[in-house]
């Protein structure tokens, strides 16, 4: 009886076959568990800056709203590794030539899961809050003199709303950015920007895209004077769909 059997041209067609389906179905699959991963990251990250956030209460009696040092205040209570505590950082997008205003001395820290937080320390850095343009979130750090009607210190991190709130609560919340997977792709510029010696936002930094369709590592995150909570709709949206 003849054995049927494939013929070496079936077989290299066939392997061509796969080859063509795999170049376009891998990078697919490879986006989609990255930003799976991104969507985790800012779940991990809200959570562990909660928990921060409970133990100061509970354990020192001091909420955000009590202080106007978020910086120090947050890492009572987190597993920080590293931190820069003074980081000179230029906007160049938003300076005006001859002016003083091009520079943010922003602070961060390193934790042990490997994500990188970051405070804003400049006027430039504007987050307005829906209800009221005319008032944005503070950075959460004592020398933040933006943010505040009249341009007076925050000090502390208040309730996002302002105008509706029934504890009297004066103070805007605070706005504070992280980086999920630290130094690692597609922000691997985190890296050389920690020191006095500069660097330039609009270059190193690739943030997602508004509406939250393709997202990058890098998140803001509001505190308030109760609780961390994503902000913006990238940031909600990662936050808050369902994992597919």
């Amino acid at each position: 009886m003849k054995k049927k059997a494939f013929t070496l041209a079936e077989v290299l067609i066939t392997l061509a076959i796969i080859g063509v389906v795999a170049a376009i179905s891998i990078p697919s699959v490879i986006s989609n568990s990255q930003q799976q991963e991104f969507k985790t990251g800012l779940r991990k990250a809200v959570s562990v800056l909660n928990s921060a956030i409970t133990m100061n209460m509970a354990i020192d009696g001091e909420s955000p709203y009590e202080n106007a040092d978020l910086y120090n205040y947050l890492q009572r209570h987190m597993n920080v590794i590293e931190t820069f505590p003074y980081l000179s950082k230029k906007f160049s997008v938003s300076c005006t030539a001859g002016t003083t205003d091009c520079t943010a001395n922003n602070s961060g820290f390193y934790t042990a899961d490997g994500m990188r937080y970051e405070f804003f320390r400049n006027k430039l850095d504007k987050f307005p809050l829906h209800e009221n343009s005319k008032i944005s979130a503070c950075g959460g750090s004592t020398d933040i003199t933006n943010l505040h009607p009249g341009g007076t210190i925050c000090g502390g991190c208040g309730s996002y709303g302002l105008n509706n709130n029934t504890d009297n609560t004066t103070k805007p919340p605070c706005i504070i950015t992280v980086d999920i997977n630290g130094d690692r792709k597609p922000n691997p510029a985190n890296v050389n920007c920690k020191s006095t010696g500069g660097c330039s936002d609009e270059n190193i930094f690739k943030y997602s895209d508004p509406l939250g369709i393709k997202l990058m590592d890098i998140f803001s995150i509001m505190i308030t004077d109760k609780q961390a909570i994503p902000y913006g709709v990238a940031a909600q949206r990662a936050m808050y769909q369902a994992q597919k």
